[in-house]
């Protein structure tokens, strides 16, 4: 039990310092947003996809994309601004990738824990059998194996808990940052 504890949170610990330093807005939006954004309010729509095509994030061939089927007079403004909102899912989705293993580590850990519960008490039960020397020893160990199973499982799930908690609300504040630039763009859309 103890090694399945041990390989669990160090996966969650792995996920959570990866998503830790790769969700940032910085790492969704496109280097130039900001050059991008000024071209597209003084209207110069071939200028921003161009820039948009040198970035090589997954956002910015979407903005490109759509970008030229708008300039094209292919889509409304307000089909543009539909077809971004629906790519806006993939965003939240890139961003979130592995994030469900410390969920899922939180349930582990602690059926783990229980699993060990049960292993300790089966060895308490096991030690009335014999009430000798022997089975007193027998007895304090499976008391042990009990307590410290259930303690190291619900040390590993809390933390792994916590660990998704932290990362799931900087994933959502980096997702609403995003939006918000989106929308900005798709204001400064004539």
């Amino acid at each position: 039990m103890a090694l399945l504890l041990f390989l669990i949170s160090t996966f969650a610990v792995a996920i959570f310092l990866e998503r830790f330093f790769n969700v940032k807005k910085s790492k969704v939006l496109p280097k130039n947003w900001k050059a991008v954004k000024v071209e597209v309010m003084n209207g110069r729509y071939d200028s921003a996809i161009a820039l948009l095509k040198k970035d090589k994030k997954p956002l910015s061939k979407i903005l490109a994309n759509v970008l030229e089927l708008y300039r094209r007079g292919e889509i409304s403004k307000t089909e543009l601004r539909q077809m971004v909102e629906n790519e806006s899912g993939i965003i939240y989705y890139e961003l979130g990738k592995r994030v469900n293993f410390l969920s899922m580590a939180v349930t582990l850990a602690t059926l783990l824990g229980l699993i060990g519960t049960v292993w300790g008490l089966i060895e308490v039960f096991g030690a009335y059998s014999v009430m000798s020397q022997e089975g007193l020893k027998m007895l304090s160990k499976g008391i042990a194996t009990s307590l410290n199973s259930t303690a190291a499982g619900l040390l590993v799930a809390i933390t792994a808990y916590v660990l998704y908690w932290f990362i799931k609300e900087r994933i959502n504040g980096v997702y609403t940052k995003v939006l918000r630039e989106l929308e900005e763009l798709m204001e400064l859309i004539r």
